[in-house]
C-alpha cells in the first residue's frame, strides 16, 4: 500500500468515526442499524467459510488505518465506534465482515462490560479480546449471509 493511499484511507477514517460516535452516543440503533448490514446468525462467529476472500491484507489495513485515526481525532473513541467505522470500509469495498456487539460473561460489571470487535473470515481485525469472555448479542453481517434477516428501516 503506497503512504498515499495509507493517508486516504486514515482520512476517510477520521472522516467517519465522529458520524459513528454521534449515532453510538445519540441516535437509537434501531434508525441507522440498517447502514450496518443485516442480523446474522451466532453460528457464523469465528468461521473462516463466512469469508472467502483470500486476500486479508487490505481488510488488516483498514483496521490499522481505523486505530491511526482513533489516536488522532480530538475526542476519545470507544470500541463501538471504532467498529462501526471499520464496518461501513469494509462494507464499501464489498468484503464480507461480522460486527458483533457483546456482553461479558459473569454478573459483575465492569467497564468493559459490553463490547464490539470486527471480523472476517474468523480473523478479528478490531476489538481484539479473548473471544470466550464475552457472549454475543447481536451479529451483524455487512454482506447477504446464509440465515441473515432483512434489514430493518
Amino acid at each position: 500500500m503506497t503512504r498515499i493511499r495509507s493517508r486516504l484511507l486514515t482520512l476517510e477514517a477520521v472522516a467517519l468515526l465522529p458520524l459513528a460516535r454521534l449515532l453510538v452516543d445519540r441516535v437509537p440503533l434501531k434508525f441507522w442499524r440498517g447502514s450496518l448490514g443485516a442480523i446474522v446468525s451466532k453460528d457464523l462467529l469465528g468461521n473462516p467459510a463466512t469469508s472467502p476472500e483470500a486476500d486479508r491484507r487490505l481488510p488488516s489495513a483498514l483496521a490499522r488505518r481505523v486505530e491511526r485515526a482513533a489516536a488522532i481525532v480530538p475526542f476519545h473513541t470507544k470500541c463501538l465506534p471504532r467498529a462501526v467505522t471499520l464496518h461501513w470500509m469494509l462494507r464499501r469495498r464489498g468484503i464480507a465482515a461480522l460486527l458483533v456487539i457483546a456482553r461479558r460473561r459473569g454478573e459483575n460489571p465492569s467497564p468493559d462490560f459490553y463490547h464490539a470487535w470486527v471480523e472476517t473470515g474468523g480473523d478479528m481485525l478490531i476489538g481484539h479480546c479473548e473471544r470466550s469472555l464475552y457472549i454475543p448479542l447481536m451479529v451483524i453481517a455487512n454482506k447477504a449471509a446464509p440465515g441473515a434477516l432483512p434489514a430493518e428501516r
